[in-house]
Formats: C-alpha cells, structure tokens, sequence
C-alpha cells in the first residue's frame, strides 16, 4: 500500500501495560507511529510490530487523532485481525467527525484479516470500504477508492 500511496503514515495500535482500556481489563488505547518504508522485507515488517502491546484496537483512534492536531488526511486504512472494540466513539462516527471539523470528504477502508459476520463500517456511507483477507489486488483496490 505505501508503494502505491508513499504520503502515508503508518502507526500501530498498542495499549497501555495491562492492554485495552475497558472494564476486563486495565490500560489505555493509543497509537504508535511504525518505522515501515515499502522496501522492507515482510519479515522485518512483522520485526517492527511484533513487541507492540496490544490487545484490543479502538479503531476510531486514526481520526481522533488526526482530528485533535488538525491534520489533513483523504484517506484511512485500518488492517486488522477483527478484534475491535469500540472506544468512546465508534469508528464511523470519528471519521464523519473528522470530515465535519476539517471539510474534508475522508474515507475509512477497513481490512480484516478474517470475517467474523460484522463490520465497523456503516453500511449508509459510501466513504466507508470493508476488504476481508488480502491478496495483491487489494492495494490497487484501496487506491483507487481512496481517489
């Protein structure tokens, strides 16, 4: 994907020691930015992430974020494995947020790993895009829905 789209970030869902902050179990959600340029080898890739501490990923995190600072982003790509839980705001909602307070028209192209029957997309927004599995297509795929 960074080959396709090089104005990117990359950051990764980790969470406070102890995990995903909820009532099971103690933390705080966050976002940590990824050193992972498009020429590096899937190994040092998984490298990279592997030490993260993560349990749950509060998907809405990306445009919280980026709302906060202001920042200007068309697009946001969420690759995980299904095990989202929503935070204080749900995914949908942070990006028309976003879209609102910057006038921006972002989209959210969220890619599973695996299906487990539902999505954090609605389903009412044509700026949301749900992808499960990846196979070399896919990139070309949330390129050209991003644009």
């Amino acid at each position: 994907m960074m080959a396709i789209a090089p104005a990117c970030e990359v950051v990764g869902f980790t969470a406070a020691l102890g995990g995903y902050s909820d009532r099971w179990v103690g933390g705080a959600p966050g976002l940590t930015p990824l050193a992972i340029s498009p020429r590096q080898r899937l190994d040092d890739a998984l490298k990279a992430v592997s030490g993260l501490p993560s349990r749950g990923r509060d998907c809405a995190l990306p445009m919280v974020w980026v709302s906060e600072q202001r920042r200007e982003f068309d697009a946001f790509v969420v690759l995980t494995d299904n095990r989202t839980r929503a935070g204080k705001v749900h995914p949908s909602q942070a990006l028309r947020a976003y879209r609102e307070r910057l006038g921006i028209p972002a989209k959210l192209v969220v890619v599973a790993m695996t299906s487990l029957g539902f999505s954090i997309a609605d389903p009412d927004d044509a700026g949301l895009l749900d992808v499960v599995g990846l196979d070399t297509a896919t990139p070309r795929l949330i390129a050209d829905f991003a644009s």
